[in-house]
């Protein structure tokens, strides 16, 4: 796949990966931690190793870059028919429509409303980045991230698909020094979280 940057970037950022989470690109000598269950997984990497307890998820105030994937198949589809409501409402009509009339979460739930100090691009009719600013609640804190005085960076991709039904999200949240490394990851990713997560390629 193309590598939209130079090699001093390149030899900055590395591929992380675990055992049944999509891989995703981060700082290179940093940690990572994963969690599986059956409403999906998530896998974290940090500049430094998260300590525990691991459950409840942690919720991580510093530079992070994370990639969560749902299963819509199973109890992650509460959170994708959410997701799906708030950002392709239109496309996932029938499978919002389809979680709603199982009666198991609020009503409420499906009628969040954007939120007003995120930036967010379509790059297709199932597929956004976004941009959620420092100091501001947004979809790029929906997930393990606090609000910090870091902006977040993110994609955010549903398949409705047979054998696919899941909604992939990547954050990315660096400090200033490294908003070009960001802009690189967040580049590699858009590339990769098409292609589901099969991305193990080194830039």
């Amino acid at each position: 796949m193309p590598v939209p940057m130079d090699q001093r970037q390149s030899a900055q950022i590395g591929f992380y990966s675990a055992a049944h989470t999509p891989g995703v690109y981060a700082p290179k000598g940093w940690y990572c931690r994963a969690w599986d269950g059956s409403n999906g997984s998530i896998l974290v990497v940090t500049p430094t190793r998260l300590a525990p307890p691991y459950f409840p998820l942690p919720v991580i105030s510093g530079p992070a870059v994370i990639v969560q994937s749902s299963d819509a198949t199973g109890s992650g589809r509460f959170h994708v028919a959410i997701v799906a409501a708030q950002l392709f409402p239109l496309l996932a009509d029938d499978f919002i429509a389809r979680i709603r009339q199982e009666h198991l979460i609020s009503d409420a739930s499906f009628d969040a409303e954007p939120y007003p100090d995120d930036q967010v691009q379509y790059l297709s009719d199932r597929f956004v980045q976004f941009t959620t600013p420092p100091n501001r609640s947004g979809l790029g804190t929906d997930s393990m991230l606090a609000t910090s005085d870091m902006a977040v960076r993110g994609l955010i991709i549903l398949n409705l698909e047979d054998q696919t039904d899941s909604l992939t999200e990547v954050r990315v949240r660096l400090p200033g020094s490294l908003n070009s490394i960001a802009a690189a990851i967040v580049q590699l990713e858009t590339i990769c979280i098409q292609l589901h997560g099969r991305c193990r390629v080194s830039p």
